[in-house]
């Protein structure tokens, strides 16, 4: 077993990545999704790489040369790769810290270059830890060459899990050992259930303030007319209290 945190320096824009070399395809992800129609082009800043944000775990992996982890699985050059080194099925465990929304997971295979150690069918597991993993996805590939995306959410909505479990379940030609070149794991850019969006859709707290009257009661001057529109009003009162732009 091979375990690592990985922290990336800084997230890559556009212009850096027109300018890099063709075997870097580390951060080209985005357009993957693009391109399968899986989000439009004015919804890509609606989604992110959360892979740094968790602990990365192999079921094997081989430890000759210059290696074959988890540091080449999220490199971004498709020169490296993790190989794995022991029985099927392989596994790639990611766990967030925190329960986290996760939309897709994007794979780079290359059967050109790996041929029987491309994985052929995968399956994907969801979950509140390791030992409870509850919601699967199988997806099945055929000479598979570029990124690969499987699509996690649930109508429009992303799974909310704490572990993510990739299976290697069969190779191409009946391969034993894997190579994976790039895994991505992809999130909205802002929950539904950030602060926001918990003032919006939780009653708990009434925004408008009370006044008291003259005898010292609570009164809720303050509160609009029964026929103004709701909506509006609250808006305004969340940007005076700077919790919106």
């Amino acid at each position: 077993m091979a375990t690592v945190r990985m922290q990336f320096d800084h997230e890559e824009d556009d212009d850096e990545l027109s300018g890099r070399d063709a075997n870097n395809r580390g951060s080209d992800w985005i357009h993957a999704l693009e391109a399968g129609s899986f989000i439009t082009k004015h919804e890509k800043d609606e989604y992110r790489d959360i892979s740094s944000r968790a602990n990365w775990t192999l079921s094997s992996c081989k430890v000759d040369g210059d290696g074959f982890g988890i540091n080449e699985l999220l490199s971004d050059s498709v020169d490296s790769y993790w190989q794995s080194d022991g029985p099927q099925p392989h596994t790639i465990t990611v766990e967030f810290t925190r329960k986290t929304d996760i939309s897709f997971l994007a794979l780079y295979l290359d059967y050109k270059s790996d041929e029987s150690y491309t994985p052929n069918k995968l399956l994907v597991r969801l979950g509140s830890s390791v030992m409870h993993l509850d919601d699967e996805f199988e997806q099945s590939f055929t000479e598979p060459v570029g990124w690969q995306i499987m699509d996690l959410r649930r109508g429009s909505y992303a799974k909310r899990a704490f572990v993510l479990q990739l299976q290697v379940v069969q190779n191409h030609q009946n391969g034993r050992d894997t190579h994976i070149r790039h895994m991505r794991v992809i999130g909205p850019s802002r929950s539904r259930f950030d602060s926001v969006a918990r003032a919006l859709v939780t009653p708990l707290i009434d925004p408008f303030e009370f006044d008291a009257d003259e005898n010292g009661d609570p009164t809720n001057m303050n509160r609009p007319p029964m026929d103004v529109p709701i909506m509006p009003v609250l808006t305004n009162k969340l940007k005076s209290m700077k919790m919106i732009r």
